[in-house]
This record gives structure tokens, C-alpha cells and sequence, in this order.
């Protein structure tokens, strides 16, 4: 059981409702995103599950030829903004990235014109404003919500660049994976809805986080500096694995996601903005939270990031948060959840 075995089930299966017939709307779109999904996994280096998949059951190829058959394209694959991106030798708290940030637009700066921003601060207003509520934004991905929330006066907000290069650096290389294995055990082992779902899945992090003691105990720390009652963790998407894995240490922990991996869906309905798991790139390929910054190092219980030296990096980061800013008071707040699902 695993990340392959799911996948090969999850695609074959679907890929035998989808073939062979006229479909209707609903139905090509869902064959558009599975084929984003795999697209997207190829794009960023992880070859395997699209070597596996078509050499095995040619599913790559078969996607296509649908969308061929119905006249329609592929969902268009969006590339990183800088491949190459250069970033200062010195180390700055994550905190004085904000206040960079802030003196920056206090000069008059240009909102950016992306379309996608209106999307992400729908996804902010239609996260709940609760009391003796801590929100915790999972950086880089959600460092735009983070400003957001800050800006309309927000208290108890916690920015944490837990990514991937801190899981590494703080217990092992590849440990990400051993986190997110409990996802695709639990769904081929078929179960369903969040509660089973998150009930499979608490032992067996739990579990993992025993193996690494340091990432254990710096996690409990961050997690023990929060005073209030509840505690939303904020970010992107896909498998959740970082929320989850939080929630595994202590009960106070809930999150909300922009989108997830179509096979997860049903599973996080309640906690997901939107089934539009092509956007996700749009909202993690902004300039403010793909290139500005990337994790350095955690010590004393903060952040360190090191940034961008380019100038038009900066400059592009600032037009995304003054967008926000300045949107924030001309989007309705009766943005529902429901209707981020039409």
C-alpha cells in the first residue's frame, strides 16, 4: 500500500469510467484534472507515477487521446516565474519580511493586475474569523493570506515556514514522504469522510514523529507557545500533509485549504475553498510566495528566510500584497464555500 499502488488504482479506475464513451462537462473536466495532476508532478521532477502510469497502463496517453476525442485541451501547464532565482547571503527573521513588505507599499505602490488575486482574497474572506482562535499560516504558499490577515488588524497570527526544506533540515531528507503516507494508505484502504480519514492517519504520523524527536519536540514547542483555545492552520493545498501532521500533536488544531488533489475532495470538502485543483499553481506560483523568499533555518524558536536580491522580485511582491490591501474593502464578504464549488 502506498503512494503508487493508490495512484495506479485511483487512475486505472478512472480511465475505465472515462473511456469509450460521449462524456458530459463534469466528466472532461474531471479527465482535464487528472491529467493537470500528472502534468504538474512531471513538470516539478517527480517522474515516476508518469513513467509508471504509462508504461504499465499508457493512462498519460489515454487522458489525452480523450480530450482529443472531445475536442478539447489540456489545462495549460504554468511555469515557475524564475528558475534560477538569486537570494541574499543573509539570514532575516520572517517577520521582517512583512515589515519590508509594508514600508514598501506605504510609498505609493501599484496593485498588481493578476486576475488570480481577487481569487485569493475570496479564499481570505471566506476563512472563518473565530474568537480565541490562533491562526497559523504555512509559509511560503500562504504568506500573502498572512499579510492579509495582518492588514485588516488580525491578532494572534503565526507565520511558519514549514515547507519542506525545514522537515528536512530539522529530522532527515525524504521525511516528507514518510508524513504523507498515511494519506494514500488510508484512501486504499477505503476510507471515507474526514473523521475515519484523520483517525487512520494521527497513529501513524504520530508514529513517524516519534522516529525524528527533535522535529517532534521543536513542533510541540511552536504548538505550546499558542495560548488560545483553537488553532486554524492556513494554506494552499493538495495532500495536507503539514496540517495533518499538527493536528496529529494537538487537538486544537483544524485547517482550512485553498484546494486539494481531486481524490481528496470528498475527504476535506468542508475544509477546502474550491474542487479546482488547476488553480493551485496560480496560487503558489505568485511572486510573494514562490520566489521572494525561502527558508533558511529555525533556531530559538523563530523563522529565518534568506530573500531575493533581484529587484523586480521585490517590486512584484509588493504589487500582490498592496492588491490585497486594497481589495480587501471592495470584495463582498458573502463569498461562500459554496460558491467557490460551481
Amino acid at each position: 500500500m502506498g503512494f503508487l499502488s493508490f495512484n495506479e488504482m485511483y487512475f486505472t479506475q478512472a480511465l475505465d469510467r472515462l473511456e469509450g464513451r460521449t462524456l458530459d462537462k463534469k466528466e472532461l473536466y474531471e479527465a482535464k484534472q487528472l491529467l493537470k495532476l500528472l502534468d504538474d508532478l512531471l513538470d516539478e521532477g517527480y517522474t515516476l507515477l508518469n513513467r509508471t502510469l504509462e508504461e504499465k497502463y499508457g493512462a498519460v496517453s489515454r487522458l489525452r487521446a480523450i480530450l482529443k476525442a472531445h475536442d478539447e485541451s489540456p489545462f495549460p501547464i504554468q511555469k515557475r516565474i524564475l528558475s534560477n532565482v538569486e537570494y541574499d547571503d543573509a539570514e532575516i527573521e520572517i517577520e521582517s519580511v512583512c515589515e519590508r513588505l509594508s514600508e514598501h507599499m506605504q510609498s505609493g505602490t501599484t496593485p498588481s493586475d493578476n486576475p488570480f488575486l481577487a481569487d485569493l482574497i475570496h479564499y481570505c474572506q471566506w476563512i472563518p474569523q473565530q474568537s480565541d482562535t490562533a491562526y497559523v499560516f504555512l509559509l511560503r504558499d500562504a504568506f500573502l493570506p498572512y499579510l492579509y490577515f495582518r492588514g485588516n488588524g488580525k491578532s494572534s497570527l503565526y507565520p511558519w515556514v514549514i515547507n519542506r526544506d525545514f522537515l528536512w533540515q530539522t529530522a532527515e531528507k525524504g521525511v516528507d514522504d514518510f508524513f504523507r503516507l498515511p494519506v494514500y494508505e488510508a484512501l486504499e484502504s477505503g476510507v471515507s469522510g474526514y473523521e475515519d480519514f484523520s483517525t487512520f492517519c494521527r497513529p501513524r504520523i504520530r508514529k513517524v514523529l516519534c522516529e525524528h524527536t527533535v522535529l517532534e519536540r521543536t513542533l510541540r514547542e511552536l504548538l505550546g507557545g499558542i495560548r488560545e483555545e483553537k488553532i486554524l492552520v492556513i494554506e494552499s493545498g493538495y495532500c495536507g500533509t503539514v496540517p495533518l501532521m499538527l493536528a496529529a500533536l494537538d487537538d486544537r488544531v483544524d485547517f482550512r485549504l485553498y484546494t486539494t488533489a481531486p481524490f481528496l475532495y470528498d475527504v476535506y470538502r468542508e475544509k477546502i475553498f474550491c474542487q479546482k485543483y488547476e488553480k493551485i499553481r496560480s496560487f503558489e506560483m505568485l511572486y510573494a510566495q514562490d520566489a521572494l523568499m525561502k527558508f533558511s533555518s529555525f533556531r530559538n524558536g523563530r523563522f529565518y528566510v534568506k530573500t531575493a536580491t533581484d529587484k523586480e522580485i521585490w517590486e512584484k511582491a509588493v504589487s500582490e500584497a498592496a492588491a490585497l490591501q486594497g481589495g480587501k474593502s471592495n470584495i463582498s464578504v458573502g463569498y461562500t464555500a459554496k460558491a467557490a464549488f460551481l
